[in-house]
């Protein structure tokens, strides 16, 4: 599936289930729902991320059909320019940009724990399902970075703006960013493909051999592997998994949980058709606020 396909598809994916489970009106405010959001602009660290990914995912010859390094003595990008350097719509990145994803790509597949991770499989997976809150359905989606019989890898950036060890700066993102929650939410979905296996409803260009869908039926143990590459400075990989049992999890699952809810009592309480704004009573605010507002469940 086209990745605007998907990001159009209104179902909840985990940045959804972040915003919703915090600030539903945020999550509001930048949804479908709201006839007045702003479109979703590209930025050169995305293109950059999605060259990572492209090159790492699917190897140097699909990265080099769909992006263009730009000159270094280009001193404006024009429109009638890109024309010239991307006659087929590729995606044209800065030459500091295009080396690193380059760089970035080479070093993850040389990383000797990561050598089988992204083959056997399928990058750019696409997962739909529903759930019921309270009786209610409430759709859910997933987007595998790739995708093997017993493994979800998910590929991220991150920027060393501290000298630490960069496992210790990769795990503060996690906790950070509130990665468990993608990880809870895709896990979740992994553990729904064998019934959407069985009952057909596999679709692609790209079809599974039959093969490869019997091995995705017969594991019993998978996990969500994370695989962080730095965006800045020295070209350091680091990677880490989670199983569904992980107690780490938890907290995710909890925070997974509240975002259903309130998406179901929010669409209840104002519809679809009005924002999702609620006032707060004017009250004396206490210390016990001030902790709660700095506690690390915000």
């Amino acid at each position: 599936m086209d990745e605007a396909i998907y990001r159009q598809d209104p179902a909840l994916g985990s940045s959804d289930h972040k915003l919703l489970a915090q600030a539903p009106e945020a999550y509001w405010h930048g949804s479908h729902l709201n006839p007045a959001r702003v479109s979703d602009k590209d930025t050169p660290a995305r293109a950059l991320g999605r060259g990572v990914h492209k090159a790492a995912l699917e190897g140097s010859e699909a990265f080099k059909r769909s992006f263009v390094r730009r000159p270094d003595d280009l001193e404006r990008l024009t429109e009638k320019v890109r024309a010239i350097l991307a006659p087929r719509g590729e995606t044209v990145l800065s030459g500091e940009h295009y080396d690193r994803a380059a760089l970035a790509a080479g070093m993850i597949r040389a990383h000797p724990d990561l050598a089988n991770s992204l083959t056997s499989g399928y990058p750019e997976v696409s997962v739909f399902w529903t759930v019921e809150i309270d009786g209610k359905p409430v759709r859910c989606k997933a987007r595998f970075d790739y995708f093997k019989p017993r493994a979800i890898v998910d590929i991220k950036s991150i920027a060393i703006k501290r000298p630490l060890p960069f496992k210790v700066l990769c795990l503060r993102a996690i906790r950070s960013f509130r990665y468990g929650v993608q990880a809870e939410t895709y896990l979740e979905a992994r553990k729904l493909i064998p019934d959407m296996i069985r009952a057909g409803a596999v679709f692609g260009t790209d079809e599974p051999e039959p093969r490869w869908l019997d091995m995705v039926l017969a594991a019993r143990d998978f996990a969500f592997v994370w695989v962080f590459w730095a965006s800045d400075g020295p070209p350091l990989v680091w990677s880490g998994s989670v199983s569904p049992t992980n107690p780490l999890l938890d907290d995710a699952r909890s925070f997974v949980e509240q975002a259903r809810r309130n998406f179901v009592n929010f669409r209840d309480r104002f519809g679809t058709g009005a924002a999702w704004i609620e006032y707060e009573p004017l009250a004396e605010i206490t210390p016990e606020d001030m902790e709660a507002a700095h506690s690390r469940h915000f």
